[in-house]
């Protein structure tokens, strides 16, 4: 029985958390004036929301909700348009049977303060509006059926204070100044159940990663298949080499064609299942896609009632618009939306738009516009923060500059209109003199561009003095997958996320140019910044562009730079890993993909290549300062790659190690036999002598065996894994576990 009541209850309580969302979206719509249709679809919500206390044994609730009904239907006559003071009641009543019914956690009630506020509310409402419809009995009196007779415990324990008028008090009845915030509620989950089932966050992100493994196994089987042809052709060529030794090979070569054949069925069967293998999973992983998808509305259904509330604690007032609820994006993105897009509302409410006297002054409407607009652009989410109020002084926020210290102030007169609007996302940055509960305190909008910076994406400003002042946010639709352009730099393979890539183009020595004293190209008669990709990585010093040299046109934080490669390998929709531990603190790294051979690529940063190229950002090498007044402890990174030796060492120097580097094995006893060093990282293949040799040359010498040795390899086989633990290694990491297990963690626990 117990069982059967927390299945009811827990349904009760998602019914009610629904029905709360349209009855408030409603009374929002009545509160701005007359719309019969918005006050008949409040009733329909409160009734049914009635009935089912009622059935539950929710009695308070019951009574508060027929008290609500009464003051919807009060409005009647007037089209149930509600006086603001009508709205606070209802939406504070609204709050209290969140809090009853156990939906959500806020303030405690104390129902008769409410329920006599909400009578006093509709008798006011019945003067304005005459003739309106008699009174409904009261809750207690109706009849009906309770199936479930006792309320929950919850119910019994909830007492308190909601602000409401004194018992017995006249008209003009006292209000709170601001009514309580909202309780906190669960997010809500798609309404689309119709035809279809519930599922967990944690069940969709379990599916999704089987998914991508087994998309990863079946890149895999290409690779087999590759190497079963190569074998049918081997055999081919013995039995070839077999038919020309004539009788006495003649036997053999019977052999071989037999096997032959049987190589190049297996090859073809291998390649028809693995056909059909993708096809299935091709379309299991666009329809495991799709149930992430969920639309904006999600994200954005709590904005009226918290922009109104807002708006009055600051004696403002705004009109919200919401556009574009329909778009549809991962659940993973929606999520990490919640904090930023917060952020930003409340920014544009605190300092953007004004009060009613000053946009009087200034000739505006009283009302303050505030916008929410959300549009897919390809594979990315643009969502756009639009308020008409006092814009962004760039000469104020050049003063605002010097006076913290932040520049001089020949640099700040140095910077472009669109530079100094762009100091406001720096970390500390404030243009009010006092911080404010609402907009934070000490929290500006640098931890917004942090955070979509690490979801790879951007946030840009527009802004113009006395109109008003936009916030675009640029972000991956999906955080699982994307698509992807392969480049080759060196011996590395690296991504970049195509939407961010505009072209890519040979140099022309006629467009080479210089800007700001840094090289750059003309492209369509605009100059944008010229770097390599090893430069801004730090494998190779700047150096201007050369004929012929490939580079991709990438964009980022609404500019664009032009970024040299080797080549371009291929473009391709994989699924991105996040970056955890403390590679999540690189910023040119926004992700990592598995490639078929079981090895990874590392996303990089669109924004991080075009501020860099910029010169905005310091280069890798130069970007990890050095405690020198502390010993630090010293590692030997030992890789024969120049940039996969410049991400382990940059890593590890980023917690306080200091590094030093060789090419080989060979290189590294070399350098071992006259440098101290209290560990050792090395690769297992690398030219001249590779890791294992290394492992047992260095654990069978006299005064270096106890000298620890971690192999970062991307060979990840438990055989692998066997071997070089058994000659000698102390640690074991692939490079497809950098995202995943924390390489620091390995080394710090040998060094304790």
């Amino acid at each position: 029985m117990s069982s059967a009541r927390d299945k009811l209850l827990g349904q009760f309580r998602e019914l009610v958390v629904e029905r709360l969302e349209k009855i408030g979206k409603n009374l929002m719509k009545l509160e701005g004036g007359p719309d019969p249709e918005a006050g008949k679809a409040a009733l329909r919500e409160l009734h049914g929301l009635k009935g089912e206390a009622r059935m539950m044994g929710f009695a308070d609730i019951n009574t508060l909700v027929h008290e609500m009904e009464e003051l919807v239907r009060a409005a009647e006559k007037g089209g149930y348009a509600l006086q603001p003071q009508s709205a606070d009641a209802l939406l504070v009543a609204s709050d209290a049977v969140t809090v009853l019914s156990g939906a959500g956690q806020g303030a405690p009630v104390e129902l008769p303060r409410l329920l006599e506020w909400l009578k006093q509310r509709t008798e006011a409402e019945r003067q304005l509006n005459p003739g309106g419809p008699a009174p409904a009995a009261p809750a207690a009196q109706q009849q009906g059926t309770v199936i479930v007779p006792s309320p929950p415990a919850e119910q019994e324990e909830k007492t308190g204070k909601v602000a409401s008028p004194s018992q017995g008090q006249a008209q003009p009845q006292p209000r709170p100044s601001m009514p309580a915030p909202p309780p906190s509620r669960p997010s809500p989950e798609p309404k689309e159940t119709q035809g279809g089932v519930r599922i967990s966050q944690q069940s969709l992100e379990t599916l999704t990663s089987s998914v991508t493994s087994l998309l990863q196994r079946n890149r895999r089987r290409e690779l087999v298949a590759g190497r079963q042809l190569r074998l049918s052709r081997e055999l081919s060529q013995l039995h070839r080499m077999a038919e020309d030794l004539g009788a006495p090979g003649a036997a053999l070569a019977t052999r071989l064609q037999k096997a032959k054949e049987v190589a190049a069925e297996l090859q073809r069967d291998g390649k028809l299942l693995a056909n059909e293998e993708l096809r299935d999973l091709t379309q299991l992983s666009e329809e495991v896609q799709a149930m992430r998808m969920l639309p904006l509305a999600v994200l954005f259904e709590p904005y009226p009632r918290m922009v109104r509330d807002l708006a009055k604690e600051l004696g403002k007032e705004v009109e919200l618009s919401v556009e574009g609820e329909d778009t549809r994006v991962d659940r993973s993105v929606l999520e990490a939306l919640k904090d930023p897009l917060m952020h930003l509302v409340r920014n544009a409410l605190d300092h953007g738009l004004e009060p009613r006297e000053e946009r009087m002054d200034s000739n505006k409407s009283p009302r303050g516009h505030l916008t929410l607009a959300a549009r897919r652009e390809g594979e990315r989410l643009l969502l756009r923060v639009e308020d008409d109020g006092r814009g962004l002084d760039p000469q104020k926020l050049r003063n605002v500059a010097v006076r913290k210290g932040l520049l001089q102030p020949a640099e700040a007169a140095a910077l472009s209109d669109d530079a100094a609007r762009d100091l406001i996302f720096l970390a500390g940055f404030s243009s009010k003199d006092s911080a404010t509960d609402l907009s934070g305190r000490g929290v500006g909008l640098d931890v917004v561009r942090v955070r979509m910076v690490s979801l790879g994406g951007e946030v840009t400003v527009e802004s113009d003095v006395g109109k008003g002042s936009a916030f675009e946010v640029r972000v991956p639709v999906s955080l699982t997958v994307a698509p992807l352009l392969f480049v080759e730099v060196g011996d590395e393979r690296l991504c970049i996320t195509a939407s961010n890539v505009d072209r890519a183009m040979k140099v022309d020595p006629a467009v080479t140019r210089e800007l700001a004293g840094r090289p750059a190209i003309a492209v369509d008669d605009t100059l944008i910044p010229f770097a390599s990709i090893s430069s801004i990585l730090g494998a190779a010093p700047e150096r201007p562009p050369t004929e012929g040299e490939l580079v991709l046109v990438v964009k980022g934080r609404g500019q664009s730079a032009a970024i040299a490669v080797d080549r371009v390998l291929e473009e391709r929709v994989q699924a991105v890993l996040p970056l955890k531990g403390v590679l999540s603190g690189f910023a040119h790294l926004s992700g990592a993909t598995a490639l078929a051979d079981g090895t990874l690529a590392m996303v990089l940063s669109a924004a991080h290549l075009v501020a860099t190229a910029q010169g905005q950002k310091a280069r890798l090498s130069g970007a990890h300062s050095r405690v020198a007044e502390v010993k630090r402890r010293r590692i030997m990174v030992v890789d024969d790659s120049p940039l996969t030796r410049e991400l382990l060492s940059s890593l590890l120097e980023a917690v306080g190690f200091e590094i030093i580097n060789a090419n080989d094995g060979a290189e590294a006893l070399d350098r071992l036999g006259r440098e101290a060093v209290d560990l050792v990282v090395t690769d297992l293949e690398m030219p001249r002598m590779d890791g294992l040799e290394l492992t047992r040359r260095l654990k069978s010498h006299p005064t270096l065996s106890s000298l620890p040795v971690v192999i970062v390899t991307t060979r990840g086989s438990e055989a692998d894994k066997k071997r070089g633990m058994e000659a000698g290694a102390d640690g074991y990491v692939t490079k497809g576990d950098l995202v995943r297990q924390d390489l620091v963690d390995v080394v710090s626990r040998l060094l304790v």
